[in-house]
């Protein structure tokens, strides 16, 4: 049974910015530490070629999870999955930021890489949720325009906060964008797949 707009109290303006933003997280944690590649390397004493494991890894975690974030929010609801999910990335990114170590920060971003796909999986399945045929069409092409604007903006965002501060820089700032979506997700988005589904 589809859901309507108007029964879950948002606007179809205000579904696609949330979530477009929700999708942006992802191409966020991969893009914005392209600049930091080579300060990040002297720092934690490695060659620069060994940074480029923490896209590795990531995309292996983002990978895996994929096959589960939809069949999770199926059983527990859309809203409780991508906030956990959110929850998990912020932690991750916690850990990013206080990383003294390779090993350690291929470890957090492989947590990062597992929750970073929540957005803009369970994201879809919402659209699923409340429209049918050409509106979730146009919906999701809506979405994906909103989307596609983080690989443009994500390394120039990452290099000022580079200028600006450090490396750490970088991760702490996917921690407030973290913190920020999952109170947008809190009080805008709402459930459209409750458990009695």
């Amino acid at each position: 049974m589809q859901h309507s707009l108007s029964s879950l109290g948002i606007s179809r303006r205000q579904l696609a910015a949330i979530l477009g933003l929700l999708a942006m997280v992802g191409p966020f944690a991969i893009d914005s530490i392209f600049p930091a590649f080579h300060v990040l390397a002297q720092d934690l004493q490695v060659e620069d070629a060994a940074i480029q494991q923490a896209i590795s890894i990531y995309l292996l975690g983002f990978a895996l999870m994929s096959l589960l974030h939809g069949a999770l929010s199926d059983a527990y609801g859309r809203k409780p999955v991508i906030v956990a999910g959110l929850l998990l990335f912020l932690g991750a990114s916690v850990g990013c930021a206080l990383s003294a170590s390779l090993p350690q920060l291929l470890l957090f971003r492989f947590i990062q890489g597992l929750s970073a796909g929540v957005g803009l999986i369970v994201g879809r399945a919402v659209i699923r949720d409340v429209y049918d045929g050409n509106d979730a069409q146009r919906m999701m092409s809506l979405v994906s325009m909103i989307f596609s604007i983080a690989p443009a903006i994500a390394p120039i965002i990452g290099g000022y906060l580079l200028v600006g501060s450090s490396w750490q820089g970088i991760f702490w700032f996917l921690v407030a964008l973290a913190l920020l979506m999952i109170i947008v997700v809190l009080i805008f988005l709402p459930e459209s797949h409750p458990v009695d589904k």
